[in-house]
């Protein structure tokens, strides 16, 4: 359907239900719904007749709903925010149904006010009403336990410009600089923030008083308290399950100016201002909780993060770069620390596979890898070692779980004999990520020393075949030998990388929250080269060279 017939069904469909075209745009309507049995005017705006920006619908008069709290609607020009967070999908092929299921929308959004449900509606969306002026990151892990954290907020600062306000409570954050700028009070709430009976959103701090003492705070959460922290130019937030938001006094600038020419020692200030409140101006704040624990918990609800694992990171190439940042979205680094180990350098043939750029040829690729995730969070625990990690046991045992990146068959099977034959120290378990035959497909293999296979058991004679294989070994591409320089290098795509190190993320965490599943995991890349193979729990083998002895086989 071209864009001229598009219009002309959107046209008559409108003028059908009693709207009429008003410009100045081409699809510019007014009219009126029909909601709780009273008609209300609205204006109809479609910028795009495929759909792909949604039409805006606005009230034309907002004293035509009686109601205190209206829900969704912006103050400033009306407009009716009619589609939920799941999105409101609209089929650009049938145009006159598409406008008409937007209408019924908004009527169902106006509707909600009639029923009682504005003032839910209003407080679950409060954070978009508080129209806050400045926004700050909170860098501290968010609490569930009510109460009061002390805290201070700094300009984040990098090559000398301010780039956000940080809430922490010390002043460092790897890659800016920290300039104090006041003191902060965080406020954890347990019940939901919102307007109070006469004030929607504080804007005075006249009004302070009286909407805070509408909420319901914790008996150490006082106005005494948050009194004397804004005459002390303060920053407060309050953090509740529906919003995070904060409040600071905005000083007027003659006082800034005086105390800035020492005319007024700053001791006064709060003084001055007490007496001048019924004129002082809030500043609001819209907070995020953007901790490195909170990012990850945000994609793992209901289930545990990795928070609290360490993990020793074997390979820092193409599957181990992007498992290390994977790693760290799923929590590795908040509390337990990770570890990179690879005494390569990045070459100029690697980049197109690599989570590393251009900008990254020539240095070591653990301490490369260690430097975009300290870019991609400032807090994560990330250490790099630029050796042989098989001459590192010791370090590696201090972690709970070995992952071994490195898709070489000798490292493979020396770390697993390592697992098996050394003290394991605090490690559980150990994991290799490889990709199989030259891309044909990828695969993970979890050995938590128990009654199940351990790495080598999967091809136990070096020069026979695979228990498990994801290709066919036959085939010639799957065979090609690898050689020195350029020509040890195999074409395949990107996505095989990173589908090797997302099956290894999701492995380690089924494990940490103790359902480690089927040990053997496989994903066809190639499905021309590629062999299907079922998630498995191998068994041993009894002619495993690494294992066998010690579990009384022959």
């Amino acid at each position: 359907m071209n864009k001229t017939q598009s219009i002309q069904i959107i046209e008559a469909t409108l003028l059908d239900n009693g709207f009429k075209y008003i410009g100045p745009g081409p699809n510019d309507y007014s009219g009126a719904l029909d909601v709780n049995g009273k008609q209300i005017d609205v204006k109809l705006s479609i910028p795009d007749v495929r759909f792909a920006e949604k039409p805006r619908v606005s009230l034309t008069d907002r004293s035509q709903i009686p109601l205190e709290t209206l829900a969704h609607i912006d103050s400033g020009d009306g407009g009716i925010c009619y589609i939920s967070g799941a999105g409101l999908p609209l089929d650009m092929y049938q145009p006159g149904e598409a406008i008409l299921r937007v209408l019924e929308e908004v009527k169902r959004t106006l509707g909600l006010s009639y029923k009682g449900r504005a003032q839910q509606e209003f407080i679950d969306e409060y954070q978009l009403y508080w129209r806050a002026k400045y926004g700050a990151s909170i860098f501290l892990p968010r609490s569930s336990a009510t109460g009061v954290v002390e805290a201070s907020a700094f300009f984040a600062k990098r090559d000398g410009k301010t780039e956000f306000i940080a809430i922490r409570s010390s002043k460092n954050l790897s890659g800016y600089t920290l300039s104090f700028f006041a003191k902060a009070q965080i406020w954890s709430l347990s019940e939901n923030i919102g307007p109070s009976e006469k004030i929607k959103v504080p804007l005075h701090y006249s009004e302070l008083n009286d909407w805070l003492s509408s909420q319901k705070l914790a008996t150490e959460m006082s106005w005494s308290k948050a009194e004397k922290l804004l005459l002390d130019e303060g920053l407060l937030i309050l953090s509740a399950p529906n919003a995070v938001v904060g409040l600071q006094l905005e000083v007027p600038a003659h006082l800034k100016s005086a105390v800035a020419r020492k005319r007024i020692r700053k001791g006064k200030l709060a003084d001055l201002l007490l007496k001048s409140r019924k004129n002082l101006k809030l500043l609001r704040y819209s907070c995020s909780w953007c901790s490195l624990e909170d990012i990850a918990s945000r994609n793992c609800l209901g289930s545990q993060t990795l928070k609290e694992t360490s993990v020793a990171l074997v390979g820092c190439g193409t599957i181990g770069g992007h498992l290390a940042r994977m790693l760290v979205q799923s929590g590795v680094g908040s509390s337990g620390k990770l570890s990179l180990f690879d005494r390569d350098s990045l070459a100029e043939g690697n980049i197109g596979r690599h989570l590393l750029g251009f900008g990254d040829i020539g240095k070591n690729k653990a301490l490369a890898v260690k430097a975009e995730l300290e870019r991609f969070h400032p807090d994560v625990q990330v250490y790099a070692h630029n050796g042989d990690a098989m001459t590192m046991w010791r370090r590696l045992k201090q972690h709970d779980i070995i992952i071994d990146a490195t898709g070489e068959w000798n490292v493979q099977s020396a770390i697993n004999d390592s697992f098996l034959s050394e003290d394991r120290g605090n490690v559980k378990a150990l994991l290799h990520s490889w990709i199989f035959m030259n891309g044909a497909a990828v695969q993970s293999f979890l050995n938590l020393g128990d009654d199940y296979a351990c790495f080598r058991c999967l091809k136990p004679d070096f020069a026979g075949q695979w228990r498990y294989p994801a290709g066919n070994e036959d085939e010639p591409l799957n065979l090609k030998p690898a050689s020195c320089g350029d020509g040890a290098y195999v074409p395949f795509s990107v996505d095989v990388s990173t589908m090797a190190a997302s099956l290894a993320n999701k492995a380690v965490l089924d494990w940490a929250i103790g359902h480690p599943g089927p040990r053997l995991r496989t994903v066809v890349v190639d499905f021309q080269r590629g062999r299907t193979q079922k998630p498995v729990s191998p068994t041993p083998s009894k002619l495993c060279p690494a294992c066998s002895h010690s579990r009384g086989s022959p």
